[in-house]
């Protein structure tokens, strides 16, 4: 079977088992050397087309970008959304028409009455992410797909950097390095420090604990591979978080990379729309009016790494190894499903390099997450995020980490952890 003939098949399964549509929504053809295409999900958006100014000035790539925006809104809408929706799309329709760029070119769908059960985040990424597969199917190209949010700008060599990563056949999902934007609004800048700050020690502290999956689930700030998309069931429905659980899903399939040569800069407004999440961040943050974010104790990164560290003995000896586990885990886990769970593995696997793999599987970003909650509510609650992020630079002998005192001073140390070690 041929290259082409493999990738058509997979993606013509992908659409009868899991496409929110069926036929095409894109009149124009693709160009049929295109090997990029952005999707953007856009509600209730006062100034998309900043986020259209940024991409335009970007420098040429060798070939064509396509950018898909998905303006969408729910059947039960309110006037005030239907309205702000009208707007932006004849905005943007005049803005394309004004635009002509030989190397970026534009299309708009516009999604008035998605069902309320599913209308949201994740649906409008599905229906974009879903259009820019069928469109590299008709030109046979397994090219990136790639996610940016209606508020973000990015910089000058965004498209240059991405079509560069996609080159290697090997990359297959992406996360690409953020800053979140500061405005004149000067506590939502300093709620906006705070909660990237947490997101970077997060990150880093996965790492410290050996867990293989330890990188970044912004949104606006991934980017896979059209076959791997198809392969792993594409985006789901939800309204939120569903950046982070498509992430780890997708990470099972290997082929996870970091793109730190550029940067994508998100908004650091306020938001109601969503649960949680950055908008959802600086909202709770302006209504508590804190002056310290509280976030994961330093303790339990340690536990969780003398945990996966056990690793190898696990494979060796699961009946054995459950008495040996730190016990705040043991409190995660009965020992009954632990040893259940391991044998299931090793009955699968030759080797311990495929129960390496089969184990993170199961062990994955979600299960991570819960452990750490666990731990958290029973164990170690919150501490100021200051002096965590302080414990864990002492912890890697981070040169003069006691003078750091600010969280902007804190947060571009965490920045360039980030930059310079790849995940």
């Amino acid at each position: 079977m041929s290259l082409d003939h493999k990738f058509h098949k997979v993606c013509q399964q992908y659409f009868e088992r899991f496409a929110y549509y069926q036929d095409r929504l894109i009149k124009p053809l693709l160009p049929t050397d295109t090997h990029l295409i952005i999707v953007i999900p856009c509600y209730d958006e006062s100034n998309l087309l900043a986020t259209f100014e940024s991409l335009a000035q970007n420098e040429s790539t060798v070939y064509p970008v396509e950018v898909i925006t998905v303006i969408n809104q729910s059947e039960n809408a309110n006037p005030k959304i239907q309205t702000r929706n009208e707007q932006t799309f004849q905005e943007a329709q005049n803005w394309i028409q004004e635009h002509k760029l030989h190397h970026l070119s534009f299309q708009l769908l516009y999604e008035k009455e998605l069902p309320k059960k599913h209308a949201g985040v994740g649906l409008a990424r599905k229906i974009g992410m879903d259009e820019a597969l069928r469109r590299f199917q008709e030109i046979g190209i397994n090219g990136g797909i790639v996610c940016l949010d209606a508020d973000c700008q990015v910089e000058r060599n965004y498209l240059k950097a991405l079509e560069e990563k996609f080159q290697n056949p090997e990359v297959r999902i992406l996360s690409l390095y953020f800053e979140h934007q500061l405005d004149q609004h000067e506590n939502l800048n300093k709620g906006i420090i705070f909660y990237e700050l947490f997101l970077r020690y997060y990150v880093q502290v996965l790492k410290f604990t050996t867990f293989p999956h330890a990188f970044h689930t912004v949104g606006s700030s991934m980017a896979i591979r059209a076959e791997t998309y198809a392969l792993g069931g594409g985006m789901n429905r939800r309204k939120a978080g569903e950046d982070f659980y498509f992430m780890h899903k997708m990470a099972s399939m290997g082929g996870h990379d970091t793109l730190n040569t550029t940067c994508v800069y998100p908004s650091a407004r306020i938001s109601e729309r969503v649960p949680f999440g950055t908008g959802k961040a600086q909202q709770k943050w302006l209504e508590q009016n804190s002056e310290m974010l509280m976030t994961y104790d330093w303790e339990i990164f340690t536990v969780l790494k003398n945990f996966l560290e056990k690793l190898p003995q696990f494979y060796e000896s699961a009946e054995k190894i459950y008495d040996k586990i730190p016990k705040e885990i043991q409190g995660f886990i009965s020992k009954e499903v632990f040893q259940a769970k391991i044998l299931e593995i090793k009955r699968q696997t030759k080797g311990y390099e495929t129960f390496y793999k089969r184990f993170f599987n199961w062990w994955d970003g979600l299960k991570m997450l819960q452990c750490v909650h666990f731990l958290r509510d029973n164990f170690y609650p919150n501490q100021d995020i200051m002096h965590v992020t302080d414990q864990y630079l002492k912890s890697i002998q981070y040169p003069q980490h006691d003078s750091l005192q600010t969280p902007q001073e804190r947060l571009c140390v965490f920045r360039g952890l980030d930059q310079k070690k790849e995940v």
